[in-house]
């Protein structure tokens, strides 16, 4: 009988070192005994010894051995992108302690979707910066989808973003800054001289589309879908600020988004909001975090400061 997930767990924890991981690795990336031992610095029978530990704690064959080497079955190539992010994330973490013992800066770990870094972190960090130059902010940019995975990866101390249908168990959601959606152009786009219209004369538009995970995307679809157009659009989605600025700024076309994406490039003329009257609204942008008495000093002394800046600079 196959041992389950959990026995081979079990052994991992009990028989199972680093040593054994790295050894795997280096044999996958170069493909000989000899060559891993070289790079990780033990002997070739060492890593020979090491490979066959493994293979007898999992109850399978990782490497195929022949004249030249040794080649991962397919079972080793499918294993070895866990075995990768797991000496990856070991690695972090020596990077993280190597970090605290030649600082004396605390840490925040910031997980944000795009609009709340260009609407309240890029406004936020410099003041706080200021206040606290013993502070160093990670900031992580992800959308929504994988805000679950960085909280249960543990990645993250709090994240920026809009409220999650599901909160994770433990986690809160309290509410930033407001937010809408805004149909963001050129600053040259004929439109701009005609005053308020209805997103019914947007249909022969040429659109510029946000990814298919974002809250702003799926209005846009629903929208369409409800008047039962087709729109016309670029070939090319739109997965970073830059690229969209220069589409907007240099072809005809129009893009439903947040305005907190592009607040500043608005502000500073970059682009332009057309006046359109009936916009369905969006969800705020807030704070997704563990209960205050479950963070540390440091962390809550940020949270509670997003929080006064965004009331007193909405």
């Amino acid at each position: 009988m196959k041992p389950s997930s959990a026995v081979l767990y079990g052994r991992l924890m009990t028989g199972g070192r680093v040593r054994h991981l790295q050894a795997f690795n280096a044999v996958a990336e170069l493909g000989s005994a000899k060559r891993a031992g070289e790079a990780i610095g033990v002997s070739q029978p060492a890593v020979t010894s090491l490979i066959a530990d493994l293979e007898e704690l999992l109850e399978c064959e990782l490497f195929q051995r022949h004249a030249r080497g040794m080649r991962m079955t397919e079972t080793a190539q499918e294993l070895r992108p866990f075995v990768r992010r797991a000496l990856a994330s070991l690695e972090r973490g020596t990077d993280f302690l190597a970090y605290r013992h030649s600082s004396a800066n605390s840490i925040v770990r910031v997980g944000a979707i795009h609009g709340a870094i260009c609407g309240l972190l890029v406004r936020a960090l410099p003041p706080f910066a200021q206040m606290r130059p013993d502070v160093t902010i990670e900031i992580h940019e992800a959308r929504l989808p994988r805000t679950a995975s960085m909280i249960l990866k543990q990645e993250i101390d709090l994240m920026l973003c809009r409220e999650p249908e599901v909160r994770p168990e433990g986690w809160g959601f309290s509410e930033l800054m407001p937010d809408r959606l805004v149909v963001v152009t050129g600053p040259k786009h004929p439109l701009l001289s005609r005053g308020a219209m209805g997103f019914s004369d947007l249909f022969d538009e040429t659109w510029l589309l946000l990814h298919s995970s974002t809250s702003a995307r799926h209005v846009f679809d629903k929208l369409m879908e409800h008047h039962g157009i087709s729109p016309k659009y670029r070939s090319i989605e739109a997965l970073s600020t830059p690229i969209a600025v220069a589409q907007l700024r240099s072809e005809r076309i129009v893009m439903l988004a947040p305005f907190s994406v592009f607040r500043q490039l608005v502000e500073f003329g970059l682009l332009a909001v057309l006046d359109v009257v009936d916009i369905p609204p969006l969800q705020p942008v807030g704070v997704l975090s563990p209960k205050d008495g479950d963070l540390s000093e440091t962390v809550l002394d940020f949270k509670n400061f997003l929080s006064r800046y965004a009331q007193q600079h909405p």
